[in-house]
């Protein structure tokens, strides 16, 4: 009897888990971890173009929303000749980390939204 609670609890918490996202749009936080001052250009899966401009090393932005699908940064790194752009494919219920490394590449994590 002990074990059916106990699999039923998990269940139940397993149901919570999925129920309490409702199709909730992407969030991304931007993290700069390069060899200088980032200026950040984002072309929305909309069509629409957001600045995000000087995030310091070692900082990061406010988490800002988007409509799923394909999100393109093109990045400036102060100090740099040259930007380079990477897209993030981005799905509802999830929230991402964009972060340029000590290296100024791009790398980039997500994790499904409770």
């Amino acid at each position: 009897m002990k074990k059916i609670l106990i699999l039923a609890a998990g269940v139940f918490a397993l149901f919570l888990r999925c129920a309490s996202c409702k199709d909730e749009p992407p969030r991304v936080m931007l993290i700069n971890n390069g060899t200088d001052r980032a200026d950040i250009q984002i072309k929305t899966s909309g069509g629409n173009t957001e600045n995000v401009n000087g995030i310091e090393v070692g900082q990061s932005s406010l988490w800002r929303t988007f409509d799923p699908g394909d999100i393109k940064f093109t990045i400036a790194i102060h100090g740099e000749d040259s930007t380079f752009a990477y897209t993030l494919h981005a799905e509802t219920c999830m929230e991402y980390k964009v972060t340029v490394t000590p290296a100024n590449q791009v790398t980039a994590s997500g994790e499904e939204v409770d």
